[in-house]
């Protein structure tokens, strides 16, 4: 209990931060950071050397320090490199971002009337290095590696402005930036933006459907409803955390629509990635949806319900933790997946598995649950409130204690070596307590060289194959 109201009071923090940075902007170098473990996880040194700044950014994140934290993540990427410490240039380049639009009215941008810029911002202070970098940036069609533009600023910094971007048909597109300092390579990261005809009278259209549509299916209208708050605050200027495709989204909530016109629904089960929401007792519940390549419509599904940690969202799972290694391990297995985001009174985790039922054929016999860090302790909450939904359970540096658990219930325990020691007191406290239930599989690995960020990414894989070797439960799926 203690450890859930410490985390809760530093999401809190977190979530009152005065810091001009943005937690979209930290979204960006998050994923960059996944990206840096990932091509260099194999070196057990590397991994260990970026523990400890990525250990303190977590702290100066729940602090509402997030310049602190974005230093830390840069300390980070360069220990993974090298035994080194970061160059004054890796740290400078480490303290550049860019500001730049999420979503363009593509009527606009045709007739001339605004084009795509951006502007480059300080995540920290960072001494200017004497010989300048260079900033490179490529435009390309979201999933392809054709260029529709590109550029160079050389001697970039904070305040600096360039124009990215004067004409492009509509679409879902990536800029990728490059920091270079002579031939070498400092940083190198991805943002997206969408192109959008008429966005404008699209999202009118979008709220006149929803109010004269009340009564549509809840996840159908919610959708909708969630996807025009999102376009309308990105038009606004305003950046969501997350890389999800905007466009994309817009043309979701729209086939929704197009269904109820025709007094049916709108929803089409088919493999993707979807970005929904849901009403769960008067909650508003938004959640990432995964369907693999081999669905099916007239299959039963197994589904993978994954709660994220305090100060995330529905994204982390799908875009973060392993830039989506989830979705990779799903995806082997043929299985769904369905990230909600945190709501005060767990409605997330009811409002999760009902949504499911209603948009998939999930398999009752096959439904596993996993939580990382306060997701570990809505788990258990999870487990409580639905002891007979989940026929395994893995928990990822988890907060929170158990109370009611299944003796039938297989749990998988994992922790990072270099853990936060409160933490890590707090796991090893909850793995004894499972062990005095007399549970029938109860496991419990540790990773060194795994810090708290990094913990889900290296026991997802072992994860999968506990879940692959839970055995059979008496399940329900009656409504939540």
């Amino acid at each position: 209990m203690r450890v859930a109201l410490v985390v809760g009071l530093l999401c809190w923090a977190a979530a009152w931060s005065q810091s001009p940075i943005s937690r979209a902007d930290l979204a960006v170098r998050l994923i960059e950071t996944e990206a840096c473990w990932e091509a260099h996880r194999e070196s057990a040194e590397a991994r260990l050397r970026a523990t400890r700044p990525l250990s303190e950014g977590l702290t100066a994140f729940f602090s509402g320090r997030f310049d602190a934290l974005a230093r830390n993540l840069t300390q980070a990427c360069a220990a993974l490199r090298s035994d080194a410490p970061p160059t004054p240039e890796m740290l400078y380049a480490g303290a550049l971002g860019v500001h730049m639009p999420h979503a363009v009215d593509k009527d606009a941008l045709e007739r001339g009337e605004i084009v795509l810029r951006g502007q480059l911002f300080a995540y920290y202070a960072a001494e200017k290095p004497e010989t300048p970098l260079q900033l490179r940036w490529r435009i390309m069609p979201r999933g392809e590696t054709r260029t529709i533009g590109d550029g160079t600023l050389d001697a970039p910094e904070p305040g600096s402005a360039m124009t990215l971007l004067t004409r492009a048909p509509e679409g879902d597109y990536e800029a990728h930036f490059e920091l270079r300092q002579g031939g070498q390579t400092l940083r190198q990261w991805r943002q997206t933006f969408s192109v959008i005809a008429q966005l404008q009278a699209r999202l009118e259209a979008l709220e006149r459907a929803a109010e004269s549509h009340d009564d549509a299916e809840p996840v159908e209208r919610m959708t909708v409803l969630n996807a025009r708050e999102v376009l309308h605050n990105a038009l606004k200027g305003d950046r969501p955390e997350t890389f999800y495709p905007l466009l994309r989204l817009l043309q979701l909530a729209e086939q929704l629509v197009a269904g109820w016109e025709t007094g049916a629904s709108g929803w089409r089960a088919a493999p993707g990635d979807y970005w929904m929401a849901t009403l769960y007792r008067e909650r508003k519940v938004a959640f990432r949806l995964y369907v693999p390549k081999q669905f099916q419509p007239n299959r039963p599904i197994p589904l993978v319900v994954a709660l994220h940690g305090a100060g995330g969202n529905e994204h982390l799972f799908f875009e973060g933790y392993g830039l989506g290694i989830v979705l990779k391990e799903a995806e082997k297995r043929g299985w769904a997946v369905i990230a909600p985001r945190a709501e005060m009174g767990l409605a997330h985790i009811g409002g999760a598995l009902e949504a499911a039922q209603k948009l998939l054929p999930i398999d009752p016999a096959r439904v596993y649950l996993m939580g990382h860090s306060m997701g570990g302790a809505h788990s258990f909450a999870a487990i409580a409130q639905f002891p007979d939904r989940f026929r395994a359970v893995a928990i990822f540096a988890g907060a929170g204690q158990p109370t009611q658990v299944p003796p039938d219930l297989p749990i998988l325990m994992t922790v990072g070596e270099q853990e936060i020691s409160m933490l890590k007191t707090n796991i090893e406290n909850a793995y004894r307590r499972l062990q005095g239930l007399n549970l029938k599989t109860l496991d419990y690995k540790k990773y060194d060289g795994c810090d708290h960020l990094m913990i889900v990414r290296e026991a997802m894989h072992d994860a999968f194959a506990f879940f692959d070797r839970a055995p059979a439960r008496t399940a329900t799926l009656s409504k939540p």
